[in-house]
């Protein structure tokens, strides 16, 4: 199988989620025999890095056996460039959901014909069941056209670190209590929620402070360490230094930063709302999804006392790995040749 990946990930961009996945599909698909993988990505600035651009001039099929657009705002490229053969990977739907999000004009456009560009595939892959709800919600596409294939991680880099030696490689204190929140600043991740969180767990744990890595807003306050942007090869370290890892967002295709803190024996405290409660099974008890700031805080409390790291999460993590998610695809790819 001649398979082209269109890449949404521009050339020596930062590891985020999206690039992640991108990159674990095409080294695991290496190591499939008959499975002959060619990466296309966006270039890193200037006139050819835009999307619209990279539609009409990156994106081809080069006589490709099959076309895998790796993430949903890619595939409009096929109004120009139309596959023999179509996957498209929908990582979620936010920009549908809050469209408020959506202010630059180039992704407007991007949202706009992503829908329609979406009945052109023969498959389409969701990263969660809820994912997949949505896609059914929220286009007219019929569920039998999708396939659930979860995202992973790579169990050799994300694992459990004795907490004191990550303090040290990150510099934090060895006394302090932390509790990490990795998120941007779009609104659904509701990170305004983060200081009154603090607030209310200071108010029994005055010796807790908020960890707050990501490529989002500084939170400013007294008790407030903003890392701001972590190398991946120390995201291992970030998690293993925190008592507590905290996701207060309400809508997410799957949550990798949920996955990666249970991979480092972090304890989790979400809310029950979308993807999450697929991801962490019976791993821990979330909170309801209105849930107020005390109703976090007494969670975070109840984690306080876990052993670190905490092996049911690590176990529960183990059911996602890199190499599932590239085999299952693979068997989308060969569902669509054979």
């Amino acid at each position: 199988m001649d398979i082209y990946q269109w890449n949404v990930a521009q050339i020596g961009s930062e590891p985020t989620g999206t690039a992640k996945y991108e990159h674990a599909l095409s080294q695991n698909h290496s190591d499939i025999d008959g499975i002959e993988v060619h990466q296309i990505r966006r270039h890193a600035e200037g006139f050819m890095s835009t999307m619209p651009i990279s539609w009409l001039l990156q994106y081809r099929c080069h006589n490709a056996d099959l076309v895998h657009a790796t993430f949903q705002t890619v595939a409009p490229a096929a109004f120009v460039h139309r596959p023999e053969n179509f996957v498209v990977t929908i990582h979620d739907l936010a920009p549908l959901v809050y469209p408020s999000e959506v202010r630059d004009i180039s992704l407007r456009l991007q949202w706009q014909l992503t829908p329609r560009a979406l009945k052109l595939s023969d498959k389409i892959i969701a990263i969660s069941n809820y994912t997949k709800q949505e896609i059914q919600r929220l286009t007219d596409i019929s569920g039998s056209k999708i396939e659930v294939i979860h995202q992973g991680i790579d169990h050799s880099h994300y694992r459990p670190l004795e907490q004191q030696k990550a303090r040290d490689r990150l510099g934090l204190s060895h006394q302090d209590t932390f509790v990490l929140v990795v998120s941007s600043s779009l609104e659904h991740k509701r990170m305004e929620e983060a200081k009154p969180i603090l607030e209310a767990v200071r108010e029994k744990h005055p010796d807790v402070k908020l960890l707050k890595a990501g490529y989002g807003e500084e939170l400013t306050g007294e008790h407030v360490v903003n890392t701001g942007w972590i190398d991946e090869d120390d995201m291992p370290a970030l998690y293993s230094a925190a008592d507590v890892y905290l996701h207060p967002s309400e809508y997410e295709g799957f949550g990798l930063p949920v996955l990666e803190a249970m991979a480092c024996g972090t304890p989790v405290v979400a809310r029950d709302v979308a993807s999450i409660p697929e991801i962490v099974g019976d791993c821990f008890d979330l909170v309801s999804p209105d849930a107020h700031p005390e109703e976090f805080a007494d969670a975070i409390f109840s984690n306080l006392d876990v052993d670190l790291p905490y092996r049911d999460a690590v176990e529960r993590s183990r059911h996602f790995s890199w190499d599932k998610t590239a085999r299952e695809t693979a068997d989308v790819y060969r569902s669509l040749l054979d």
